[in-house]
């Protein structure tokens, strides 16, 4: 199965985290995002996700598809509860490979304050101020992220009423 090292990942994403001297302890991690390698992988992933969760929305977001599943039982890493996985289709011109990629955390703070409390980091801020889901992320490794929102992904699709 495609998350059967889901734990692993997480474990390898905290530890990353932790290096940096980012506290994620208090925060929710609202659901992990698996990359796609390509349009036809996306597609045949897609039918494999179905099996484990309910699709709740398909947007195209920067040009290529993004699949929001709520997860039919969550996944379990103490002390998270994960409800959602993200499939990611690749952007156009995009080499990745197929596999877990990020995590994504809800902050109770605003993206300033809780980046003036890690001025050393790297953030990555393009897409602080967009629209639709806004973010601050940061690199851990060649294929793997953090990212850092405001709501949960289950709470902005049932907001803005996002679904396919």
């Amino acid at each position: 199965m495609i998350l059967n090292n889901y734990k692993q990942f997480i474990k390898e994403v905290l530890q990353k985290i932790d290096t940096l001297g980012i506290d994620v302890s208090t925060l929710h991690m609202d659901h992990i995002g698996y990359q796609a390698s390509s349009d036809e992988n996306y597609d045949t992933l897609k039918k494999l996700f179905e099996k484990f969760g309910t699709i709740v929305s398909e947007e195209l977001v920067g040009n290529r598809r993004v699949g929001i599943y709520k997860l039919k039982s969550p996944l379990l890493y103490q002390p998270y509860i994960i409800s959602a996985i993200e499939l990611i289709a690749p952007k156009e011109g995009q080499r990745c490979i197929s596999g877990l990629e990020h995590v994504e955390f809800v902050l109770n703070e605003s993206f300033s304050s809780f980046m003036k409390r890690y001025p050393d980091i790297p953030w990555d801020t393009s897409a602080m101020n967009r629209v639709d889901f806004p973010m601050i992320k940061v690199q851990l490794d060649t294929y793997l992220q953090a990212k850092f929102h405001h709501k949960s992904v289950l709470e902005m699709m049932s907001a803005n009423n996002k679904s396919i």
